[in-house]
């Protein structure tokens, strides 16, 4: 772990070297590295905060904060322009990795956010300063902006990969899972109605194996748990009950061809306009084969599918993807499923190519899709690691193209994120800018600005510039094993 984190300090201070905005056909850097940028005639680069090691991050809904999860603690930014990020205050914290930020803000003006302790993490401004190896939450007080400090840590049954909140309020939290004390798959509930005393209070049944990710609760309060054994979708509106709506069909199971390794985390937009199909208007099998007449609004689950384990091409390792949701009364008040039951079908997939062309990149570490944002528009940016920022047209989910790119060949882009618009007092709005904010802990902060096409293309967008495969390819072997263990995520199975 600490070679690992040494690797990225020295990549970082080679990046950083004099960088503060640059432009988006080229970086030159100071001394050491000539870092070569390539990216489409949509998306520029305007602004590169290097000494931001950034892996995740959360928005506040009421005031123009992003509170920042980086390598060295989390940070709180004031983005009232949102190309100029501005430090307010930072708490130095010794963990990794806490890959998805949440963050709980209420009424009364209090603020927090959870840190999961995967695999490990120290709070050295606290009391306890013992070592916590992948079972523990902090809760980080933010409500005062500038002086963040841990108010509780947690020890819960089953692991913390990821820890998030079950409603705005955050009275509610969920682990991404593991098992319980006799071995069965399971999550954690924690209760959080007072941060400064947070505890487990329940560990409930899973749906998704031994092996849970991450939580996303969409627009509707629907929670949708992703993990070994696909994803499944859940009415919490008794947070300490939560009873399976639907799941993925047995397409989503470990092992096939749409979830080789573990579906990672998902976006389901238009939920309010979801309306349950009766049995007969049901759009059944052949799934691969729908168009997007056939689909309505509130029907697609987009889901990452985490894979980095079988080298060859970027087409071989995990990629975004897009499933038809029919109804959200598949199971009748069930609170556990057995995986692979459910109704959701694929629709389409995409990994990342060589840029503007079909041809399938080669695999150098990792290339696999992670974390992505959806905008309203119709348009998702994701992070794929070594293969930086996409812009994907999901206006039509049966069909996804690429409209759009950010890449450096040096990188080690996280997740990509639209930065959400604000009316004049600073309150989200729930609409989104067409700012994007790139984490890439080699790197730092990317902020990107894209603009969109009028029409969806007919492939994607053509490659106006000149790319060498050696400059996307970094072989596993090139890296040390400290690093290719720590990106493994210790996802055991």
């Amino acid at each position: 772990m600490k070679r690992a984190i040494t690797l990225f300090a020295a990549v970082m201070l080679i990046l950083g070297s004099g960088i503060s905005s640059v432009d988006a056909t080229h970086v030159n850097l100071e001394g050491e590295a000539n870092v070569p940028v390539i990216s489409s005639d949509n998306v520029q680069l305007v602004n590169n905060m290097p000494h931001l090691s950034i892996i995740s991050a959360a928005f506040s809904k009421m005031e123009p904060y992003m509170y920042a999860n980086t390598l060295s603690g989390i940070a709180v930014y004031d983005i009232t322009d949102p190309t100029k990020p501005m430090l307010k205050g930072e708490l130095p914290e010794a963990h990794f990795e806490n890959e998805d930020m949440t963050f709980g803000e209420r009424e009364n003006g209090t603020k927090f956010v959870l840190i999961g302790y995967d695999p490990a993490g120290v709070t050295p401004t606290y009391d306890d300063k013992s070592i916590s190896t992948g079972t523990e939450v902090a809760v980080v007080d933010v409500s005062d902006p500038e002086n963040p400090y841990v108010a509780s840590r947690v020890k819960t049954t089953t692991r913390t990969h990821t820890v998030t909140c079950a409603n705005d309020e955050c009275t509610y939290a969920y682990t991404s899972g593991s098992e319980d004390e006799n071995g069965n798959p399971a999550f954690s509930i924690i209760n959080l109605e007072d941060p400064a005393n947070a505890f487990e209070e329940k560990v409930f049944p899973s749906s998704v194996d031994a092996v849970g990710h991450d939580w996303d609760i969409d627009s509707t309060g629907i929670a949708w748990h992703t993990g070994l054994a696909g994803t499944v979708a859940y009415d919490i509106s008794d947070p300490l009950n939560p009873v399976v709506l639907n799941s993925t069909d047995e397409r989503g199971l470990n092992g096939t061809s749409w979830n080789n390794f573990i579906h990672h985390n998902t976006l389901r937009p238009n939920g309010d306009q979801f309306e349950n199909r009766a049995p007969a208007e049901m759009e059944t099998g052949e799934s691969t084969e729908r168009t997007a007449d056939q689909i309505r609004a509130g029907e697609v689950v987009m889901v990452t599918e985490e894979d980095y384990l079988h080298p060859g091409t970027c087409d071989d390792e995990g990629s975004f993807q897009t499933w038809h949701l029919q109804n959200l009364d598949e199971f009748e008040g069930q609170t556990n499923v057995e995986p692979g039951s459910g109704t959701i079908e694929p629709l389409d997939t995409w990994n990342s190519k060589i840029l503007g062309t079909d041809t399938n990149t080669k695999a150098g570490f990792i290339c696999s899709a992670h974390y992505s944002s959806y905008h309203e528009e119709g348009f998702v940016s994701i992070g794929y690691y070594q293969q930086g920022v996409r812009i994907l047209d999901v206006r039509d989910p049966s069909d996804i193209k690429q409209i759009g790119y950010w890449f450096t060949g040096i990188q080690e882009t996280w997740g990509a994120q639209w930065v959400p618009d604000r009316d004049e007092e600073g309150k989200a709005n729930g609409e989104h800018t067409n700012y994007v904010y790139a984490y890439d802990p080699t790197r730092g902060l990317d902020i990107l600005k894209v603009t969109f096409p009028d029409e969806s293309p007919a492939n994607t967008l053509d490659l106006k510039a000149d790319i060498s495969i050696d400059m996307i390819e970094v072989p596993a072997t090139d890296l040390s094993d400290a690093l290719q263990d720590k990106m493994s995520h210790n996802h055991d199975h």
